[in-house]
């Protein structure tokens, strides 16, 4: 069984957490759930929270290198492609 816990983050702490998260190919999610278990249960990780690996993943060499006002990007980021899209199209209107 899994939950959902919204939290707030001071903004040095969300950029302590982005950077570390690009650096390790992590999403921020999974790092916070790594950290949690770690200090929590221990060194001993339950599988359910071993982090994804994405070394592979093209697009993480691009992680932290793009600065925006945009806070939930990683939650909505189909609805900006979207939008964009949608915008790229319509935008002789």
């Amino acid at each position: 069984m899994t939950k959902t816990l919204t939290i707030t983050l001071p903004d040095a702490l969300e950029q302590a957490l982005a950077q570390t998260a690009a650096q390790t190919n992590q999403t921020t999610e999974a790092l916070i759930l790594q950290l949690l278990t770690q200090n929590l249960i221990g060194q001993e990780a339950s599988v359910e929270a071993t982090p994804l690996d994405l070394s592979d993943d093209p697009l993480m060499q691009l992680a932290g290198f793009i600065t925006s006002d945009i806070v939930d990007a990683a939650d909505r980021h189909d609805y900006y492609i979207g939008q964009a899209i949608y915008d790229e199209m319509h935008q002789d209107d």
